[in-house]
Formats: C-alpha cells, structure tokens, sequence
C-alpha cells in the first residue's frame, strides 16, 4: 500500500505553484492505484451493449497475515462441515488449516486453506488457493482453485507438491512403488456456498 506523508514545516514556506503540483501529484497517484480486488459500489456500472456486467466479488475474509504470521478471523473449527460438504464422498474433516507456501524467496507466497480427512481408512486433503489483499487479509472465494490429493492402497500420507507458489500435484510420503496418490484439480469451489460464515459481518468486509 502507498502512502504519502505531508511535512507540516515545509507546509507553509511552499509556493501557491508548488501546492497545486504536490495536490495535482497525490491526486494522479490515487487515481491510478489499483487494489487487488473491485471495489463495491452503490450505483451501478455502465456495460456496452452485447457486454455482460462484471461478477461480484464473493469472498469471504478468513484470516490476515501479520508479521509471516497468520491471525484467524473465523473459528477453524466452523470450517470443519464445509469441508466434510465439499467432499462429499463421506470424508470425514478432522483438521484444517491455513499454509503458505513459498519454494524460495523470489517466489510470492500463496495462501492456501487445506483440510485433512480420512475415507473408509484412506487420507484425503483438500486445499483451496486464498486471495490475498493488498493488507494481506486472506479471502476464500467461489473462484478460487481446489486441489485435492487421495491417498491409494499402500500409502499412509500425501504431500502437495509445488512448483514456485502453485501446487502441480501430490506424492506419498513413503516413495515405496504402488504408493501413489490420486490427484484433481478444479477452477472452482462450493466450499462456502452454504455455511453459516457468510453471516458474519467481519467475513463480509471488502479488503
């Protein structure tokens, strides 16, 4: 985020001139910045003709990063059922988290919410790619992409694996053969189309 800073002692010794190209200035910057997400508004948008008006954005604030750091906003436990949902196959959600993942440091850090189940004594993971805002408050949309990993017969435990910030797929822990793990992907989520954390208030702030 940009921020301009007005030294009160030079205020009074500049020049009417120097004043209106300072205001100018400022006010060209502020014109021209863009946050990461739209903004909301009342009145509504001029669309040309044969154009479809632009989605509104549907995420909900779930956590902010603070200092490498993440501050849950919402009870990680009321995330528990919407996984469980956006299974849908009888997993059953024991855990969920939020992780960053980064492979070096020229890389920008993804968030990503992840939960952690068992089916029919078989893991499963799910994890679905965070929007971060310009304050690093992490928000979970519709459109976020889902992966999903499922572990096969002989293999205990899969990891994500990742190519700079972006999952590409997952690996057993043991790297025995026979231990695969089956792996999905998906533009799209439904994780919190029903849950109650769209009442609220806080989950529904804009960045």
């Amino acid at each position: 985020m940009i921020r301009f800073t007005l030294f009160a002692r030079h205020w009074r010794t500049a020049s009417n001139a120097g004043f209106f190209l300072v205001l100018i200035l400022l006010l060209t910057a502020a014109c021209t910045r863009r946050e990461a997400f739209p903004e909301e508004s009342d009145q509504p948008l001029e669309v040309a003709e044969g154009e479809e008006a632009p989605e509104k954005y549907d995420g909900v604030l779930l956590a902010q990063v603070v200092f490498d750091s993440v501050d849950y906003i919402v009870d990680r436990k009321d995330l528990l059922q919407p996984f469980i949902q956006e299974f849908g196959d009888g997993t059953v959600v024991d855990k969920v988290m939020i992780r960053k993942v980064q492979e070096t440091e020229k890389d920008d850090p993804a968030y990503y919410l992840v939960g952690l189940g068992i089916r029919s004594g078989a893991f499963k993971s799910m994890a679905l790619q965070l929007d971060v805002a310009s304050d690093n408050s992490l928000y979970l949309s519709s459109k976020s992409p889902k992966y999903l990993c499922d572990a096969g017969p002989g293999c205990e435990f899969c990891y994500f694996t990742f190519v700079g910030n972006k999952i590409v797929g997952c690996e057993c822990a043991t790297r025995a053969a026979g231990n695969n793990c089956g792996y999905k992907t998906s533009d799209s989520n439904a994780l919190l189309a029903k849950s109650r954390l769209r009442q609220v208030e806080r989950s529904a702030q804009r960045p």
